[in-house]
């Protein structure tokens, strides 16, 4: 009797690419092979899809599938025409492999895709930018790398030529290039002639000259479109008073001796007043337009205005200076009032005057309206006439309106000799309006408005009427009110039972640098190198609500208030720095 033969299924397996085929033994099953997803199988040279039974005597064809790589090119252009940058998108060829499998009776062939990028040729980008109508400026080498690299993330590929820029006409001023010869602050001796405290020039020496505008050239863009250059800028060369434009508008002279200021787009030489003995009964009070040398004191009682510059050599004494620009006392300043930038200091006072007289001015003008739209209160007022109903309106409601008016008008008459003609001009006409007698002959509701729209002009405008930067200094001051729009400097002993107001920066910091007694303010900071007195002299030293507070150090019944917060010491204290934060609350350091 034969042997029994054992049972065993037939299988297939994959190993390094090869598919293998075990027979089965005995009443086992065939093996089945499955073509799987990225492959093709023949069988005896025919395709199969399907499962199908498998021997070690079939010829097996296993054909792995290749998915081909696609790519496109966006083109965009800068919208100033000067760049046109490309953007691959593609999707990457795919190549399957086949993997290794145990041995299976049913065994689905398995593969692994493997990507990369498809072959991108530098043409397919150079069509899309001729596509596109970009033709000039073309970076091969840009192209080049971005093929071969298939860099997906846009990519400049072409460059326009720029328009060059025209050079605006500019005004050279030759005055700001001479030397100046300041005042000696010592006590030696000074020969006078030698001075020049300020730029000076003498009839008929050249100001400025104007260079005129230059033309750019035009750029092209990478579509072929002209780019023309931006117009340059022209300017004018302006002549103010003692000054003359020549040279076919090329070029500014003095036609008198003086000061030369540029400002506002205007040429002016303001003359120089010297007062060769100091300022006292004999030479009589000075008001000058333009600006003014003291060689010497200016005595008590005695008064220096000035449009332009004060320098005075020596002490002032319970005097009264006021000067357009701005003020150097060389020694010291006892009593009295000095104010630099006059009517600038005048302006950051009155700031919050003016807009409340604005703002008042339109709420009673609107209410005016309000009354006039009103169909029983409008008629009646009108046979009554608007200027009675003003009048009742600013007895009551606006009673404030009249007052302010006062307070500005007090405030401005302190530089009657340098106040603008449009601020006098409005203080004028609100003066002769807003009277008893003028309010009654106001016969219509639109005269309200218009004036309304001249103060807020004004108080809009009212930065720009500042003349920042024009500062005051001097050695000493004591008992006196000084004013500055720009800063105050104290060079040496500094200050005491003093008033100090300034627009920007007060500093008495000199040696030996003391605030003893009286008030300093300032708008931005204030820098003491000491407050107040052993004594406990009461002083306050006070900045607006984003202004800093620096002192060395600080006795008791020294105030500092930044903003409306305030600290009072109680003892001595050094090193101080206060500031507001953002929280609104006063922070000492």
């Amino acid at each position: 009797m034969a042997k029994e033969q054992a049972v065993r299924d037939g299988s297939v397996s994959v190993f390094q690419g090869r598919v293998i085929v075990t027979d089965p033994s005995g009443s086992g099953r065939t093996a089945i092979l499955e073509p799987g997803p990225g492959l093709k199988l023949y069988v005896n040279g025919v395709r199969v899809t399907e499962p199908r039974e498998v021997t070690s005597k079939d010829e097996l064809e296993v054909r792995l599938l290749t998915e081909p790589g696609q790519a496109t090119v966006k083109v965009e252009v800068s919208p100033d025409g000067l760049e046109a940058k490309a953007t691959l998108d593609w999707v990457p060829e795919k190549h399957f492999r086949l993997l290794d499998s145990g041995p299976r009776q049913h065994l689905v062939l398995a593969t692994k895709a493997e990507s990369k990028p498809p072959k991108i040729e530098p043409e397919l980008i150079e069509q899309a930018l001729q596509e596109h109508g970009v033709f000039v400026g073309i970076d091969k080498k840009a192209i080049a790398s971005m093929a071969a690299a298939g860099i997906s993330e846009p990519k400049v590929v072409a460059k326009g030529r720029p328009a060059t820029p025209g050079q605006d006409a500019r005004i050279e001023l030759k005055f700001e290039k001479q030397p100046n010869k300041n005042l000696p602050d010592s006590e030696s001796r000074v020969d006078w002639r030698e001075i020049r405290s300020i730029p000076s020039v003498e009839s008929g020496d050249e100001l400025a000259i104007k260079h005129p505008p230059v033309l750019g050239k035009p750029g092209l863009s990478v579509t072929g479109e002209p780019l023309a250059p931006t117009v340059p800028v022209d300017i004018e060369l302006v002549a103010g008073e003692g000054v003359e434009i020549v040279n076919r508008g090329l070029s500014a002279i003095a036609t008198r001796s003086g000061r030369p200021v540029f400002a506002r787009g205007k040429l002016e030489v303001f003359p120089l007043l010297v007062a060769e003995r100091g300022v006292n009964l004999a030479s009589g009070n000075i008001k000058f337009n333009g600006d003014v040398l003291v060689k010497g004191n200016v005595d008590e009682t005695m008064s220096v205005c000035a449009g332009g510059n004060i320098d005075v050599a020596g002490s002032s004494t319970h005097a009264g200076i006021t000067a357009g620009g701005q003020v150097t006392i060389r020694k010291n300043v006892i009593g009295g009032v000095v104010r630099a930038g006059g009517i600038g200091v005048v302006h950051l006072r009155c700031q919050e005057w003016w807009e409340e007289l604005a703002q008042g001015l339109e709420d009673c003008a609107a209410a005016l309206t309000q009354i006039d739209k009103h169909p029983d209160l409008g008629p009646a007022a009108t046979r009554q006439g608007w200027g009675r109903i003003l009048s009742r309106l600013l007895d009551t409601k606006f009673s404030h309106l009249p007052a302010r008016l006062y307070d500005l008008t007090a405030a401005y008459r302190e530089v009657s000799g340098i106040v603008t003609s449009e601020v006098d001009d409005v203080l004028s006409v609100l003066r002769e309006t807003l009277s008893r007698r003028g309010v009654l002959q106001i016969d219509n509701i639109g005269h309200m408005w218009n004036l309304t729209k001249q103060v807020k002009k004004i108080s809009d405008n009212l930065k720009d009427l500042s003349e920042a930067g024009l500062s005051f200094s001097a050695d000493y001051v004591q008992g006196a009110r000084v004013e500055a729009s720009g800063d105050i400097i104290v060079r040496g002993k500094g200050c005491y039972q003093a008033f100090l107001y300034a627009g920007y920066c007060v500093r008495v910091d000199g040696q030996p640098g003391i605030v003893r007694g009286g008030v300093v303010q300032a708008h931005e900071r204030i820098v003491v190198n000491e407050a107040g007195s052993s004594g406990g002299s009461p002083t306050l030293l006070k900045v607006n609500s984003g202004g800093t507070i620096v002192a060395g150090k600080v006795h008791p019944n020294v105030t500092v208030q930044v903003g409306k917060a305030q600290h009072k010491f109680q003892e001595l204290d050094q090193g101080i720095v206060a500031r507001m934060d953002q929280d609104g609350v006063l922070v000492l350091h």
